[in-house]
């Protein structure tokens, strides 16, 4: 669980008069977005018996959907919504209820492709969500993109970069900023 800076605000209230808190940031490493897709992309691939997708995800595509970080996010959103009284409803914005968010993917990723991301970030964006950003890198298969980030390299930089426009973008609005 992450702190949530106690100057935030979400519509007018402070967020600690909710019962969570909000990450400053969101970033995704090459992603599988939505299990329901990546499962069908293994299985035109030969794979999908093999997968640990199937069993950690439950067998059936009603669990892949539970289980799509892409779908439980925008399902949470919905949930959120109707939980706040009409009036905070009406002032509640995407960006005031989901934090910055970047998605970073290898373009020559065999194990999961390219467009998991692109997909992921469209959908998010159709819902009103302008703070999600995506990097494509060049050349870089899967395990790359995690290998580069934890032991650096342009995945590494990619995301140090974007995280100091952030803050940089904060401070110049007068926000917080961690």
């Amino acid at each position: 669980r992450m702190k949530s800076s106690s100057s935030s605000q979400l519509a007018g209230k402070e967020c600690n008069q909710y019962p969570w808190s909000l990450p400053h940031y969101f970033v995704g490493l090459s992603g599988p977005y939505d299990i329901s897709d990546h499962f069908d992309f293994e299985a035109g691939r030969g794979v999908e018996q093999i997968s640990p997708m199937k069993p950690i995800c439950g067998y059936t595509r009603l669990n892949f959907d539970r289980a799509s970080p892409a779908k439980r996010l925008l399902s949470n959103l919905a949930s959120f919504r109707e939980q706040v009284d009409s009036a905070d409803s009406a002032n509640l914005t995407m960006q005031q209820i989901t934090p910055p968010m970047l998605l970073v993917h290898g373009i020559e990723d065999p194990v999961v492709p390219f467009t998991a991301t692109s997909d992921a970030a469209r959908k998010l964006k159709s819902c009103g969500l302008t703070d999600c950003h995506e990097i494509y890198l060049e050349k870089t298969e899967h395990q790359e993109v995690i290998m580069q980030f934890m032991m650096g390299g342009p995945a590494m930089d990619a995301v140090f970069d974007w995280l100091r426009g952030q803050r940089r973008h904060n401070n110049a609005i007068g926000r917080d900023s961690v």
